[in-house]
């Protein structure tokens, strides 16, 4: 079993990317959808990407939000 360092506030989480949903960009920490649950750490989103093992970071570039147009 592959387990990966990540830090947190408190003390270093140890995650298995096995068990990995999502890796998600927060306003100052990542989050890590896991099948337990939620992890906050505080690497960015591209390194804890990596560090999982991922050879590709899909990425998502749908607006979240419609802008008014001026005409």
């Amino acid at each position: 079993m592959k387990l990966v360092k990540l830090t947190s506030d408190d003390q270093p989480i140890f995650v298995n990317p096995a068990f990995v949903i999502s890796v998600r960009k927060g306003m100052k920490d990542t989050s890590i959808v896991t099948t337990a649950g939620n992890i906050v750490v505080k690497e960015a989103p591209d390194l804890v990407v990596r560090l999982l093992g991922a050879d590709e970071v899909a990425r998502d570039i749908t607006p979240t939000a419609t802008r008014m147009i001026e005409g």
